[in-house]
């Protein structure tokens, strides 16, 4: 009969696989016990613990990011109503382009909106823009984001009688093809991001 070869520290295993025996280690987060041998429940390398004699898994996949207080995000305007602008979160800025983990539906108030009293939200913010803002509150869904620093705001707008992408010209966007003037809460990174 052949014998088992057990695990070595940092050896990449996958579900299934032979650690060891309880004799040796007790089982850690991603191992199980059967019939006295140690078994992989998940895919990862193997950590060892001397002190406490447990055998370990611990995962090599990236667990997708969720969007946490502070965070900057890329989003996409997708409704503007009321005192409120819906945001689809495109992605969390610094997470490598990962795929976000969480609903990517997020709100910003009117109150967040800037410094000072908003008017009109519509003003501000277009169906279609991409925003760069800041996750105030991730609790409870929509998640909650502010625009109110300098660098936050719209990223890239297209006009809303052509939809040509807009240029800035001081506190305004212009259409280079209609000649359209616009007004939005802009970042003072406008079009100078790749999205």
């Amino acid at each position: 009969m052949e014998e088992k070869k057990k695990a070595s520290e940092g050896q990449l295993v996958l579900p299934g696989d032979y650690l060891g025996v309880i004799e040796e280690y007790l089982p850690g987060e991603g191992v199980k016990e059967e019939n006295g041998e140690l078994i992989a429940t998940r895919a990862g390398k193997v950590r060892i613990d001397p002190e406490r004699m447990e055998i370990h898994v611990d995962p090599v996949t990236d667990v997708p990011p969720l969007p946490e207080v502070g965070d900057i995000v890329l989003g996409r305007i997708i409704e503007v109503r009321g005192q409120n602008a819906l945001v689809e979160l495109i992605r969390i800025e610094g997470k490598n382009g990962r795929d976000i983990a969480t609903s990517k539906i997020a709100g910003i108030h009117v109150s967040q909106v800037r410094n000072g009293f908003v008017e009109d939200l519509s003003k501000e913010f277009k169906i279609g823009d991409i925003v760069r803002a800041r996750v105030i509150s991730n609790e409870k869904s929509p998640i909650q984001l502010t625009t109110k620093a300098p660098d936050l705001g719209v990223v890239y707008a297209l006009c809303s009688r052509c939809r040509t992408p807009l240029i800035r010209r001081g506190n305004q966007l212009i259409c280079p093809k209609c000649g359209n003037v616009e007004t939005r809460k802009l970042s003072t990174l406008y079009r100078k991001l790749v999205i």
